[in-house]
């Protein structure tokens, strides 16, 4: 089987003088990318790293990143991406637990790490920096600088871990998810023929690389396109402006995303007319946007459903024609996430795990080629989510006689907010370390810019009755990421319970959604 690096050896091979990738004003060739990742690789052979090790980084969006990645791949390395959101207790349960032994650290994010250099140490992690006056003790240009041979390439199953992913976990940290070589490639190229891309597109990818998502940065490993990334993060404004820079034709947005690009496009201020289509997922879009990205961007546009578990890869697609069919005869086709790629198999399942007739509700399970080896150091959370071949999906939704998919709700309580996934039982357990606060229910709320808001609704503990929202809040922004940080803290004399004690949290995301006034935004966004 067709492996990662093998599609990098014949891009390099290939296409030797095509773009790779774009980051600001930096630019590499496929050569350049198969030669510096040789670099890489031997300077972590160097260092000890054999096949099955762990290397991680932590840096903004750039070039390098995709540097490591490939070396990861061409030695059997497990590659981690470190959030450069996450707090420090996160960061250090994400070294631990996935046992790293190199981490690549850019000179941005040495903040993170301040105070706790000598505890990393103290881990047998070695630390190297990069980019200007980082100041560490080993520096990655220096090392790839001094390599004088190719690295030894050792033999890779497609079963063996490529990278590990860290979602959110239920006790708080952040969990792995092991992907592997073999998923790599069929996302990879199944991703390219169902999205139609072609080896003269440029495509743009805004999500942070250190999540699955990273992925979506190296389709261009299945046709030699290129790549364009942020110039160390995502701006709307410069993504608009790049467009006409470098020709850009596909470019993936969340909701979020798109809704500001709508806003900017209509100033008419931006030449967009490279731009051929639109893929956009990860969070709910509203039927009024999609409308208003159609009529102002006159682009198409292609909606897609996708977990970590599947490695990131698409498991369904509202195609651009099924877009202009529901924009003329059929809006309701625009709550619709489309139809099952041929990779997949999809069932709708009920709780026992039995399947359900077309059209009712129920839990989606998905069965394919790219779905996870499993959760690192978790076997019950792994047998749990992975049954006879199956991933049982926590989300809940239908499907219609004609195939079509409709997502009813997102991983139970899961809040998506820009694009980014907030459990609330995170931010509970921050939020109930403030002594004023005796109980609360954290939920996602509608939101016109950010899809979903996070919200925590507070009982007062008694004698803190002058306590202010703007005081819950600022304690939550000091141990978790600007995310997981309440927008908005609504006071109550009670959490509504059942019988048995258990927060309806149900009613309290309705009765925020249905009542004005509540939340200083607006929330009926289906219109």
């Amino acid at each position: 089987m067709l492996l990662p690096r093998d599609l990098l050896r014949r891009c390099a091979q290939n296409f030797p003088d095509k773009t790779a990738y774009i980051c600001g004003a930096s630019k590499a060739t496929w050569a350049d990318m198969d030669r510096r990742s040789d670099r890489c690789a031997h300077a972590l052979q160097s260092l000890g790293l054999t096949h099955g090790d762990t290397t991680a980084v932590l840096a903004p969006e750039c070039i390098e990143i995709y540097e490591h990645f490939f070396a990861c791949m061409k030695l059997g390395l497990r590659r981690v991406g470190v959030n450069n959101r996450y707090a420090w207790p996160e960061i250090l349960h994400v070294l631990t637990d996935s046992s790293t032994k190199i981490l690549l650290v850019h000179k941005d994010c040495l903040s993170l790490l301040a105070g706790h250099l000598d505890e990393i140490k103290s881990l047998n992690i070695t630390l190297i920096g990069f980019g200007e006056m980082h100041g560490l003790d080993k520096d990655f240009e220096q090392l790839l600088g001094a390599v004088t041979a190719p690295p030894v390439l050792p033999d890779i199953a497609p079963d063996d871990v490529l990278f590990i992913s860290y979602t959110s976990g239920t006790t708080g940290l952040p969990k792995g998810v092991l992907l592997t070589n073999g998923a790599a490639t069929d996302v990879i190229l199944h991703s390219l023929i169902s999205f139609g891309f072609s080896r003269d597109d440029v495509w743009y990818q805004p999500a942070a690389s250190a999540w699955v998502v990273l992925m979506m940065s190296v389709f261009n490993l299945g046709n030699g396109m290129t790549s364009v990334i942020p110039d160390g993060g995502f701006d709307i404004n410069e993504l608009l402006t790049e467009i006409a820079e470098h020709k850009i034709t596909t470019v993936l947005l969340v909701p979020t995303m798109l809704q500001r690009a709508v806003a900017l496009a209509k100033s008419g201020s931006y030449d967009l007319s490279s731009l051929r289509m639109i893929i956009y997922g990860s969070s709910p879009a509203t039927p009024k946007l999609i409308r208003d990205a159609s009529e102002t961007l006159g682009v198409d546009l292609l909606q897609t459903y996708a977990l970590t578990e599947s490695t990131g890869g698409w498991v369904t697609f509202l195609t651009p024609a099924e877009h202009r069919h529901a924009l003329e005869h059929e809006p309701e086709l625009l709550r619709s996430v489309g139809r099952v790629g041929l990779h997949f198999d999809l069932s709708i399942r009920d709780h026992e795990g039995r399947e359900l007739p077309i059209g009712e509700k129920g839990e989606i399970w998905l069965r394919g080629s790219t779905l996870m080896q499993g959760y690192l150091n978790l076997p019950v959370e792994t047998a749990e989510a992975l049954k006879d071949g199956w991933l049982t999906t926590n989300d809940i939704g239908r499907i219609d006689e004609r195939g079509f998919v409709f997502l009813m709700d997102r991983k139970k309580f899961m809040i998506i907010t820009g694009g980014i996934n907030v459990f609330p039982t995170t931010v509970e357990a921050i939020a109930i370390e403030h002594k004023a606060v005796e109980e609360i229910a954290v939920v996602g709320v509608p939101h016109p810019e950010w899809g979903e808001a996070v919200v925590g609704v507070v009982k007062r503990a008694p004698g803190y009755e002058a306590v202010l929202e703007a005081d819950i809040i600022d304690f939550c922004a000091q141990h978790l990421g600007k995310p997981e940080t309440p927008k908005h803290i609504v006071f109550v004399d009670e959490l509504p319970k059942t019988s048995n004690a258990k927060v309806k949290k149900i009613e309290i995301r309705d009765r925020l959604t249905s009542t004005p006034g509540l939340v200083p935004w607006d929330t009926n966004l289906d219109r």
